[in-house]
């Protein structure tokens, strides 16, 4: 009987191997993945550990990017805007500059910049996310207030920059000063504000300083607005770096973790057939006399 013995303990490890391997290759069939844990395969393990690092941060890259190309869209439009509201600022001066203009015209002229003001102001009070983007790093205060009868800029000159990549950074917000004032003796909201003056009073001298203001108010928006969109072009090729990456990187690791389900499908069947095969020779054993084992 030791024989039979003999013989059913090793099929019996036989047929427990040939279970784990059928087991393996279901799990694989199933889940779509070669290696789930260290001890499938170690060296792929760290592989993709590493791999999943980078594709976690290019993901960081490309949502901070998404966020600031909102904001620098925004300051785009907002930027074109106010280059459109200067030139009607423009145009409604130098309509009723010289000596044949009407005090209706005047007037008329007045009210037309006093809307331009306004709408001006709220131009550089634009939001965005509940940040202000003409504030410099003062996102929570409205960079543009009126106080004791005087434009004021309430923000500061600090950039706020944001990483989209290894390396590369890009503004996010602007130093509204520097757009409305730069290096005038005042900004372009009080500038307005005298030149409304002049206009109702007919002063020339005054519509014409007004004028040259609205001028170099105009040049800094465009300037900005050149700017803004030189950034907006550098994420838009950013972000298709990073697409590009990510997509070379999830390729590396699918090759280290997916299975190879023709194989894994291959590895099954024939795992099956041996553990088959296995019951089979454990049950002839059992049936087995010493006196088969004579013969």
């Amino acid at each position: 009987m030791r024989v039979t013995f003999r013989t059913a303990y090793g099929g019996s490890e036989y047929l427990e191997a040939s279970s784990s391997q059928m087991a393996k290759a279901r799990q694989q069939v199933m889940s779509g993945k070669r290696v789930e844990k260290a001890s499938d395969d170690p060296a792929a393990m760290q592989r993709s550990v590493e791999g999943r690092g980078e594709i976690g941060a290019l993901e960081t890259y490309s949502r901070t990017a998404d966020s600031a190309l909102a904001k620098l869209t925004t300051m785009d439009t907002v930027l074109g805007a106010v280059v459109d509201k200067l030139q009607q600022a423009k145009v409604a001066t130098v309509s009723v500059q010289g000596s044949i203009a009407t005090t209706q015209q005047r007037e008329a002229a007045a009210l037309t910049l006093e809307g331009i003001r306004d709408a001006l102001a709220a131009d550089l009070n634009t939001e965005v996310r509940g940040a202000y983007v003409f504030a410099g790093s003062q996102a929570t205060t409205p960079p543009w207030a009126k106080i004791a009868g005087s434009w004021t800029y309430q923000g500061n000159a600090a950039p706020v920059a944001v990483d989209i990549g290894p390396g590369q950074t890009v503004d996010v917000a602007l130093d509204g000063q520097a757009l409305a004032q730069g290096t005038d003796a005042t900004n372009v909201l009080n500038e307005l504000e005298t030149l409304i003056v002049a206009v109702r009073a007919g002063d020339n001298p005054g519509m014409a300083a007004g004028t040259a203001a609205i001028d170099r108010a105009f040049v800094r928006a465009t300037r900005a607005q050149s700017s803004v969109g030189v950034d907006e072009q550098g994420i838009d090729e950013r972000q298709l770096q990073i697409t590009s990456a990510r997509l070379s990187v999830v390729t590396r690791v699918s090759k280290d973790e997916d299975a190879d389900l023709a194989l894994a499908i291959s590895e099954m069947n024939r795992a099956q057939t041996a553990y088959q095969a296995a019951l089979g020779a454990i049950g002839t054993a059992s049936r087995a006399s010493l006196l088969d084992y004579l013969r």
